[in-house]
């Protein structure tokens, strides 16, 4: 059962004095029986108050950090100064908090910029967890010697700088361990440079610190997982600045946002830190990728001056991925990416004109506030479209998409759905090529998409996209229905592609689009593909929809039904025109 200290928690009885300041002497005792009743008195209303604040220090990890815990700034000459939250801080503490009060445990992912004091806030709720519950087992890991030291020098600072009143006995003290007399919990620290580090271990809290650079931690964490409590008081935080795509840290990252496991997920951008702003000199002027910063996130001269020596230090890509303001920029892997990172950094996001799900007992695609079917743009029934598709296995992973677009390169709608069937996209690719006036469709025929295909061939689509040879360099219309997805057509679409965005010679106003452009990397062997945990599908669909246009552009035609068909419906199943 947890308790907090009582007592002096060092075991030390307080020595009382006489106001002349020598201990009370046998042949004064009863002329000085009132002044030693009232001593006793204020010991004991002492005692009451260090007892009390202990109640409230238990209750409030902030209060117990600004009066009890001192630490190093920045600013060494200022000594060792109360440890008070930063804006980062205080969030993380926010939102602990409150998963705390709600679950009754910590499970927390911490994606952080550089210095912004996040190690010091764990290292700190480590000890203070440790001192108010009794029989607590913590792990401190750390990637390398070095982190691990001073996180263990932090804590034995700790307890160095607190108030005598609260200062606690040390069962236990080395170079790796700290034990409590008063409540028999302790934390050791470990250095994550074995794959069996931690392991054997059941603790109560761990810290875990720079994850995404241990080079074991798919297997240490594994280790770790097995041995941590379910019950009620336990945390775990991970924190970690980012270290490219598809390591263990960033995989938990993405299954916390996706809701998928227990951890939620706490990002706190650059900007919020007061100290990461540098006074602007005279006359400054911001770029026009800074002044889009400041629209964006509200930055003001002194923050994008700092941002800008930053920079200036290393590369704008580094600089994201140290002091990311989103996370999405904070996994950025700018060597292996395929599109050019700060090209796509220029496309703006528009605003979606119209959000749909398709009903496939209604045949129509109905006005929701959330749906699949995003529509960028007006048109009218007299404009030609082309639809890139591209299909997944439909079971909660992989999206199935459709990219529809303009003669001019401008996408006006963005289909992508991970739940629907193969055969039941080609239904809807069906009402989604009537519905913009008859695309020119064309589907990857590609693995399931044969079965997409087979279904609109079944209901007689009038415009299937046929492909013709090897990237569609001949002109001549060929006999496979479908876009054949190969080792040769792949690296000559995505060339046109990435051409067409580098020479911004296509409108994008998907987020989603842009969002996997930019995860899109070339592997060691130089193959592309998605970088682990994310997607392509709309990629895919993008490029096979741009071929077609390069192509097939000037063949693009509205008039594929005849106009009875148009008004009066289908009628071979008497489905309404859309």
């Amino acid at each position: 059962m947890a308790h907090k200290p009582t007592g002096r928690p060092r075991g030390r009885p307080k020595k009382v004095v006489s106001a002349e300041g020598t201990a009370p002497t046998q042949s004064v005792q009863s002329r000085d029986l009132p002044a030693k009743t009232n001593i006793e008195k204020l010991n004991l209303i002492r005692e009451a108050k260090r007892r009390a604040r202990l109640a409230e220090y238990k209750g409030n990890f902030e209060q117990f950090a600004t009066e009890q815990i001192k630490i190093l700034t920045k600013d060494s000459t200022k000594g060792f100064v109360p440890f008070t939250f930063n804006s980062a801080q205080r969030i993380i503490n926010d939102k602990i908090e409150e998963q705390l009060k709600k679950t009754g445990k910590v499970r927390a992912i911490v994606l952080k910029a550089r210095q912004m004091g996040i190690s010091t806030y764990t290292t700190a709720r480590v000890f203070w967890k440790s001192y108010f519950n009794a029989y607590n087992k913590s792990v401190v890991m750390a990637h390398d010697s070095a982190t691990s030291d001073a996180l263990f020098n932090m804590s034995r600072n700790i307890i160095d700088y607190m108030s005598e009143d609260f200062k606690p006995e040390l069962k236990k003290s080395n170079a790796k361990e700290i034990h409590f007399e008063h409540n028999d919990s302790g934390y050791r620290l470990y250095t994550a440079g074995s794959p069996e580090a931690g392991r054997g271990t059941t603790p109560t809290i761990a810290h875990l610190s720079e994850v995404a650079f241990w080079t074991h931690d798919e297997k240490i964490l594994a280790g770790l997982f097995q041995g941590i409590s379910q019950a009620d008081g336990t945390e775990v935080i991970l924190e970690s600045t980012a270290n490219g795509v598809g390591n263990t840290f960033h995989q938990l990252w993405l299954g916390a946002m996706a809701g998928e496991n227990e951890y939620i997920p706490i990002f706190v951008p650059w900007f919020l830190m007061d100290e990461y702003r540098k006074t602007a000199p005279e006359g400054f002027k911001p770029t026009e990728d800074e002044e889009k910063l400041s629209r964006l996130y509200g930055l003001d001269h002194d923050q994008l001056y700092w941002r800008r020596l930053k920079i200036a230090e290393s590369s704008p890509s580094k600089f994201k991925q140290e002091y990311p303001c989103t996370a999405e920029e904070a996994f950025i892997v700018s060597g292996s990416s395929v599109f050019d990172l700060e090209v796509l950094n220029k496309y703006i996001p528009k605003p979606i004109l119209s959000v749909r799900e398709f009903d496939f007992q209604t045949r129509m695609f109905e006005q929701r506030e959330q749906g699949s079917l995003e529509i960028y743009r007006q048109f009218t029934h007299e404009e030609p479209f082309v639809i890139g598709a591209d299909t997944s296995l439909g079971v909660g992973r992989d999206y199935s998409s459709a990219v529809v677009m303009t003669a001019n390169r401008q996408i006006a709608a963005v289909y992508r759905n991970n739940r629907i069937d193969p055969s039941k996209f080609g239904d809807l690719l069906f009402y989604l090529g009537r519905y913009f006036n008859n695309a020119l469709l064309a589907v990857e025929s590609n693995s399931m998409g044969i079965a997409t295909l087979n279904r609109l061939v079944q209901m007689e689509y009038q415009n299937l996209y046929y492909q013709t040879k090897m990237a569609n360099v001949s002109k001549e219309e060929g006999t496979r229905v479908g876009w054949r997805t190969s080792s040769a057509s792949k690296p000559a679409i995505i060339g046109f592609l990435k051409n067409a965005v580098e020479a911004y010679d296509i409108e994008i106003p998907s987020r989603v689009i842009i969002h996997e452009m930019s995860t899109y990397i070339t592997d060691d062997n130089g193959g592309m593909a998605a970088a682990p945990g994310y997607c392509d599908d709309t990629v895919i669909a993008t490029a096979i929809a741009l071929e077609v246009v390069r192509t097939h552009g000037n063949k693009l035609t509205t008039n594929r039904f005849t106009f009875k068909q148009k008004v009066g419906g289908y009628q071979a199943d008497n489905t309404p025109w859309l």
